[in-house]
């Protein structure tokens, strides 16, 4: 299956301007990763942050610059590699934090 799609959780961390992630993508499998802000931590998930993203074993798998936008109920994500976009996502907030759907591009 080369479908090219995931699905992160963004939780808040106890730090400040971090978030935690969960993450689930056809190709590369489950893991997780930090994300932490790349300007005065914000008050929500909205953003520019730099994320580490890394598999089961805790090998980094990515490194992506990320930003998060609201835009009424939803966010709108984009990642940046190498200040090109690499990804795509829409989302929406739940108990858990933000549930992000995404598509590598």
């Amino acid at each position: 299956m080369n479908e090219n799609v995931g699905v992160v959780l963004y939780r808040k961390s106890d730090m400040p301007g971090t978030l935690q992630a969960e993450f689930c993508h056809t190709e590369d499998g489950n893991g997780h990763g930090i994300a932490t802000t790349l300007e005065n931590p914000p008050q929500g998930f909205e953003g520019e942050y730099r994320v580490q993203y890394f598999d089961q074993n805790g090998d980094l798998q990515a490194e992506r610059d990320l930003e998060i936008r609201k835009e009424g109920e939803q966010y709108h994500l984009r990642w940046y590699n190498s200040n090109v976009v690499s990804g795509i996502g829409i989302g929406f907030e739940t108990d858990e934090g933000l549930l992000v759907g995404y598509y590598d591009v």
